[in-house]
């Protein structure tokens, strides 16, 4: 049969444009691979099950010990999207993923952008503006600063573009997650996303142990060591592991720094996105650029982003519904964390080396003492009291 004969059967056959998705019998066993990883992994809402990856975590931090104050596996990044991930990733490598989910599986690509378009209620910018003026825009500048810099040296160490910009996202934003968030958006491939999100994660563990001998180094009071550990290491335990090791205070002031960081997060990987889509447009023909893929215009689900994330600064979304909204998130994220594992064998990841970790580790370290130094400065000047 000819090519033209099956395109015209496939256009008398179909009837809607739901015609062209695989029908429920077909998908249903890669949903069900995915459905079963995340209830697994994670303690989900409205899933009472006890045997899960994050109980097991729990009882292993309770045993080990806390670090600073912080369960070691919650410095390692143990969430909602890293333990399906982990998960699926043993469970692909060491069984295989049958032809019969392979096509359940395909739904990764319909839930990445749902979930970040439910991100949008999650970061109120005015909650930024109680900490003053000052620390808002050293935030901010921190953020497209760190983001700004990865770039450059991606394209210094000719790292592939797409994990140059993944790793941008998520350094600068300081969040592991974010390396999911930029898959849709940069077209990174599977395993450039998890090797990203691993680099980020090492380095914040590293830095968290050298951050107490940087801020005794430059003498800064724990109240603005507390901010630069939010600033400069980000993701959560792993700030307050850096920042409870530089003193008491340091630690709580970290926590309460941290929404600088936080509600700023969507402006750094927006940031990122349009400059590899700009980048993109100008060099369509360069062999060296394949950022953003095929994407000529800005996505729709990005443009819907935005538009929500300005509802929620004019406090449209209510703390009730904010809350229910992410655990709609958790159970997105699971289950695309759990379809992008089984999808990945190891040597994808391995493959990348060693060159996007010494980027993640140089860009950071950079971004840390140009933090002190700028903080040191605003503390003579009197901007920071």
């Amino acid at each position: 049969m000819t090519s033209y004969s099956i395109s015209l059967a496939y256009d008398t056959d179909r009837r809607s444009i739901w015609s062209c998705l695989y029908s429920f019998r077909e998908v249903l066993p890669g949903l069900l691979a995915m459905l079963f990883i995340a209830i697994f992994s994670n303690n989900m809402p409205g899933v009472p099950n006890p045997f899960t990856l994050e109980n097991l975590f729990v009882y292993l931090d309770n045993v080990i010990g806390p670090i600073n104050g912080q369960p070691f596996f919650q410095i390692m990044n143990s969430n909602f999207v890293w333990n399906p991930l982990l998960l699926g990733l043993l469970i692909g490598n060491f069984f295989g993923v049958p032809d019969l989910w392979k096509r359940g599986l395909s739904y990764i690509h319909a839930l990445m952008p749902l979930g970040i378009l439910m991100l949008a209620p999650h970061f109120m910018i005015g909650h930024a503006f109680k900490l003053g003026i000052v620390p808002v825009l050293i935030s901010v500048g921190a953020i497209f600063f760190t983001a700004t810099l990865t770039l450059y040296l991606s394209r210094l160490f000719k790292l592939d573009d797409r994990q140059g910009a993944t790793l941008a996202g998520a350094l600068s934003t300081g969040d592991p997650h974010v390396c999911a968030i930029m898959m849709p958006m940069t077209k990174a491939r599977g395993g450039q996303v998890v090797h990203s999100a691993i680099c980020v994660i090492l380095f914040g563990a590293l830095a968290s142990m050298v951050f107490p001998f940087i801020s005794h180094l430059f003498n800064m009071p724990e109240k603005y060591a507390g901010f630069a550990a939010a600033l400069g290491i980000g993701n959560g335990h792993q700030a307050l592991s850096a920042a409870f090791g530089v003193g008491y205070e340091a630690g709580r002031y970290a926590h309460y720094f941290d929404i600088g960081r936080h509600v700023f997060m969507p402006a750094g990987f927006l940031y990122v996105f349009f400059i590899m889509l700009v980048r993109k447009l100008r060099h369509p023909e360069s062999p060296n650029v394949h950022a953003t893929g095929s994407i000529q215009k800005v996505p729709l689900y990005i443009l819907a982003f935005i538009a929500c994330w300005g509802l929620t600064c004019l406090h449209v979304f209510k703390e009730p519904t904010h809350h229910q909204i992410f655990n709609l998130v958790i159970w997105d994220f699971s289950l695309a964390a759990g379809a992008l594992g089984l999808s990945i064998p190891f040597k994808e990841i391995t493959r990348h080396g060693l060159k996007g970790f010494a980027v993640t580790c140089l860009s950071g370290m950079i971004r840390l003492v140009l933090l002190f130094t700028v903080l040191g400065l605003c503390i003579k000047t009197g901007l920071l009291a």
